[in-house]
């Protein structure tokens, strides 16, 4: 009877430990894919969130971009307006400003 006694709290304590190591394991596999998904996340959205601040703060560049008109078809609507000028039948503007 003693034994039996013995055996049964044995089970329940072997039992105890195993749910616990359970419930640990899961808990692990869940904190783990928890940070994976966060820092793919934030590798994704920081190099967005780092163009933005700096063109936030940044002081506005004077560069302009050559552009072609489409609307105008000759060299002389083209050289009408300085900064324009006629190359390989195009009008190209180069006084474009990228942020208009």
């Amino acid at each position: 009877m003693f034994s039996l006694r013995k055996t049964k709290k044995s089970k329940q304590s072997l039992q105890y430990y195993s749910n616990k190591i359970s419930w640990l394991s899961r808990n692990l596999v869940f904190v783990i894919i928890f940070c994976v998904i966060i820092s793919t996340c934030l590798y994704a959205i920081y190099p967005l969130l780092l163009n933005l601040i700096t063109d936030k703060f940044s002081s506005p560049s004077n560069s302009s971009y050559p552009t072609s008109i489409p609307w105008l078809t000759n060299k002389a609507e083209c050289e009408h307006n300085p900064g324009r000028a006629w190359r390989d039948g195009r009008c190209w503007d180069y006084e474009h400003d990228p942020s208009f």
